[in-house]
């Protein structure tokens, strides 16, 4: 027989309604009492049914963790520091994959709001602000990474994306290369133009005209990277140095320039965003800005868990704005001169 909630009661030597409000944590209990439940639990092996808790609390705890697209390497980190905090508060993680369809999104959202889950973590969603503002205008608790929702008391954690593409390119152009060329995220996302906005202040700083012939718009896919440093080849512009706008275009790009005879990084030297674990065995190492992913996955679900406990009063919250790490490896290397004869 499985143990119940009045086994628990009889060994710690409480009421059951006692056992209750310690384990659904709704009012005060004595630290000592707690103790002795909390020992009791241990020692029975007792498993709440959560269903039933569920609807006498209305809460399911669970949260609900959006994301673009679950085959992208640079989500696995961030998913664990997310599922670590969670377990840790008592929390399941639901993971939905939406696939960057908005109408997807917008069904997931309305889960929310018939509470079958208690808040929910949004990454890279593409349905509007408007839209996502109005479920959490609804008190629906909700954490961005990545993107400004409409809305104060929506919490948001991030990296610094304008830095960390200045970082990039401002070390491209100390290693001597004036031709950058930039392969951008799709132009209507905040955090690609945040990136090209830190590619061209880098630029601006050194005193470097912004060409846009030397800028490729892609989805932050390795086909991308792949048809961007095509398109720039077929234009036939000169650079000998590549920003990428994550590390998936960066090696699109890299097998590209192989495959059309160039070496990397002796003829060209490339740089991406993000650290995905594979850039560390890519073929040159990939030199990139390294994103902790895992920490931000942890703060935000820490910011959303809090969200749930306080529903009535949730203050305004400031972002959380996390540096990037320039993360040297062999993909890139200083210019020599007789590099400059054969720029690419």
């Amino acid at each position: 027989m499985k143990p119940t909630i009045y086994d628990v009661a009889r060994r710690a030597r409480v009421s059951t309604a006692t056992v209750s409000r310690a384990l659904n944590g709704t009012s005060a209990v004595a630290s000592q009492t707690r103790e002795r439940i909390d020992r009791a639990v241990r020692a029975l092996g007792y498993r709440p049914n959560v269903v039933a808790r569920s609807l006498v609390t209305k809460v399911t705890h669970t949260i609900a963790l959006l994301l673009p697209d679950i085959t992208n390497p640079f989500f696995p980190d961030l998913v664990k520091g997310v599922q670590t905090l969670a377990d840790e508060r008592g929390y399941t993680v639901l993971l939905c994959s939406v696939a960057g369809d908005a109408s997807r999104e917008e069904e997931y959202l309305e889960m929310l709001s018939a509470k079958q889950v208690d808040g929910a973590l949004l990454v890279g969603l593409v349905c509007g602000h408007q839209t996502i503002a109005r479920f959490a205008r609804h008190g629906i608790p909700i954490v961005s990474l990545d993107r400004n929702i409409d809305y104060p008391r929506a919490p948001i954690v991030q990296v610094n994306h304008r830095k960390g593409a200045r970082v990039a390119t401002e070390y491209l152009l100390e290693l001597g290369h004036r031709g950058v060329a930039h392969i951008s995220g799709p132009i209507g996302l905040r955090v690609s133009q945040e990136r090209l906005a830190g590619y061209r202040e880098a630029l601006n700083k050194a005193g470097i005209g912004y060409d846009p012939g030397l800028v490729v718009s892609g989805n932050f896919t390795e086909e991308a990277g792949y048809t961007g440093i095509e398109a720039l080849l077929e234009a036939a512009t000169a650079f000998t140095a590549v920003f990428a706008a994550n590390d998936l275009a960066a090696i699109g790009a890299t097998a590209a320039l192989k495959d059309r005879g160039h070496r990397v990084p002796e003829d060209v030297s490339v740089v991406g965003f993000d650290d995905i674990r594979l850039a560390a065995y890519t073929s040159p190492p990939l030199t990139t800005i390294r994103q902790p992913t895992y920490e931000m996955g942890r703060r935000a679900t820490e910011l959303l868990i809090d969200a749930i406990h306080s529903r009535g009063s949730i203050r305004r919250i400031q972002p959380v704005v996390f540096d990037g790490e320039l993360i040297v490896r062999a993909s890139s290397a200083r210019l020599v001169t007789a590099q400059l004869a054969g720029a690419v």
